[in-house]
């Protein structure tokens, strides 16, 4: 059994495996490398029977001629199929020159009807092996065999006789045209088989590669929306902090310039306390004290607004949300704002007492943004005008402040929310125009609104915030 294995493997040893081409190797080749491979083994098993059968039919005859010329042409196609370290356009050269002398060492001295067939045959094998070129050779080879013959034939140097035997000769010989048919007709179909096997793994190999580059090209275009995305990041980034920058600068100029007011108003109280307080009485004192305390607290509020902006800018406001009653709610508002206001008589807390319903928010931010508005009221109305926080919730909670003192500008009123701006009915008063910025800032950051209505100039002014409802 070994050795019966070992002799297969040495004549049919396995074919490689084909692989992509790399460098400036070519699929075809490895087709054709297969190919050629497998018809020399078909030429070995095929022909073992056809030069049997014709050698033992030759033996009878005594024909010599054909005896050797077909044993010895077996055996260069054996040699040839063993020898698998020639290169395939090698052993397909001298396959092809060996089937043609063989052919035409036949067709020599005799003519049968099977010639044309053979030559047919020679034609095609030389064309899938060796390619166009090769055919084209094969097919002027193959004319002037046949135009030779035919002189031949003509001169009488060679005959025609029929491959044909009757039935009542001896078996070799009626055998030998089947054989020679069976030997190149399974030949030529054997190898047009190869080829379509070879192409349909070709076109295999190219649906593979064809899905590497589409996957390849999805990769890379998705590098690039990422590099899209991440250079819009940066350019996003670059701007914020050319804002950033800007908005920096603008607040330094801006706050160097209002401290200079309230300063000087300090620094002149103090002097005058100093150095005529014992001259002045208690009221005067009073007077005194109070326009340095009006000062300090200015000057306190501008510092904190000018930290909040810039937070707001840098890294934003976090909202932490907790649920609270909307009484509760209501009257720690009242509490702290009144405090804070040093509470005015003329300001007026509306809301549901007996209302426990629990709403979700941040408080500080709640609280800073409706001081923000109140102050505002405070400061642009008359003193006894009347200003109104209200607190109540529907699907929302809302905190409303009214007025009834200078009202928005119509050509103001899409403008107020804008860092830095003031309106032209409040450049009388000190500010710097960071007060409603901020209330829009801090309200955003619980997914909240700020809204203000007017009805015209020195007619108050609504300001009204909104809180969806949410779980917390």
């Amino acid at each position: 059994m070994n050795i019966v294995q070992r002799s297969l493997n040495l004549l049919f040893p396995p074919l490689k495996e084909i692989t992509l081409p790399s460098n400036s190797e070519n699929i075809l080749d490895h087709i054709r490398d297969r190919v050629v491979t497998r018809v020399l083994r078909l030429c070995v098993l095929l022909g073992f029977g056809a030069v049997l059968v014709g050698s033992v039919a030759a033996w009878e005859q005594q024909d010599w001629h054909t005896l050797i010329l077909g044993n010895l042409a077996y055996l260069v196609v054996l040699f040839i199929t063993i020898n698998q370290r020639l290169p395939h356009k090698a052993r397909s050269v001298a396959l092809i020159v060996v089937a043609f002398l063989f052919l035409f060492g036949q067709m020599f001295n005799q003519l049968t009807e099977f010639t044309l067939v053979t030559l047919f045959a020679f034609v095609v094998m030389t064309t899938l092996l060796l390619g166009p070129r090769g055919g084209q050779l094969a097919f002027v080879l193959s004319l002037a065999t046949m135009l030779l013959m035919n002189w031949r034939f003509s001169t009488g140097q060679a005959q025609f006789s029929i491959s044909m035997a009757p039935f009542n000769e001896p078996l070799p010989t009626i055998l030998v045209l089947y054989t020679d048919w069976a030997f190149f007709v399974g030949l030529f179909l054997f190898s047009i088989w190869l080829y379509f096997d070879g192409f349909m793994i070709a076109w295999s190999r190219e649906k593979k590669a064809t899905a590497l580059l589409a996957e390849e090209r999805d990769r890379l275009a998705m590098a690039f929306a990422r590099e899209q995305a991440l250079l819009e990041q940066l350019t996003q980034a670059h701007q914020r902090e050319i804002e950033l920058s800007r908005m920096k600068s603008q607040i330094i100029t801006t706050v160097s310039h209002e401290f200079r007011t309230p300063l000087t108003v300090v620094n002149n109280s103090v002097e005058l306390l100093t150095n005529y307080g014992d001259r002045f009485d208690e009221a005067k004192r009073q007077e005194i004290q109070q326009r340095i305390n009006e000062s300090v607290y200015f000057l306190t509020e501008l510092l904190e607004d000018a930290s909040l902006v810039n937070k707001a800018h840098v890294q934003g406001f976090v909202a932490e949300m907790a649920l609270l009653p909307l009484n509760g709610l209501a009257r720690r508002l009242k509490k702290e704002l009144l405090q804070e206001t040093n509470d005015p008589p003329n300001v007026v807390f509306v809301y549901d007492r007996e209302d426990e319903t629990a709403v979700c928010l941040d408080y500080d931010l709640l609280c800073r943004a409706t001081f923000n508005l109140l102050h505002n009221a405070l400061k642009y109305s008359p003193p006894e005008a009347k200003i109104t926080v209200e607190i109540t919730r529907t699907d929302a909670l809302r905190v409303s402040v009214t007025d009834a003192g200078i009202g928005i500008d119509p050509n103001d009123a899409q403008h107020i929310w804008e860092l830095f701006y003031r309106g032209r009915n409040t450049l009388e008063k000190r500010g710097m125009g960071l007060g409603l910025y901020l209330v829009k800032q801090l309200i955003q950051a619980m997914d909240g609104t700020v809204t203000a209505v007017s009805p015209g100039l020195n007619q108050g002014s609504t300001f009204t915030i909104q809180i969806p409802p949410k779980p917390c």
